[in-house]
């Protein structure tokens, strides 16, 4: 089987330009005040320095208390 330029189906093919756009965009939550009813827990895992870094910065450029309360929101919201 030869490829065939002129075959209109590859041509077609070819020719269209699809855009792809992200399936998943990641949104960060706003900061709310509010009280909930669901009690915190504590709990440990690690991070690299920089990424916990990252992590105050994005927290405190969205008015968040803490960074576990913004990862708490941020998951909480996908």
């Amino acid at each position: 089987m030869a490829f065939n330029p002129e075959n209109k189906q590859i041509k077609q093919a070819l020719q269209k330009t699809e855009q792809i756009e992200p399936k998943d965009k990641l949104v960060i939550p706003v900061f709310n005040d509010a009280d909930e009813d669901e009690r915190t827990k504590n709990y440990t895992f690690s991070l690299q320095p920089s990424v916990r870094k990252r992590l105050d910065t994005l927290a405190k450029e969205h008015n968040f208390k803490s960074a576990s309360k913004f990862l708490n929101e941020l998951i909480k919201n996908m």
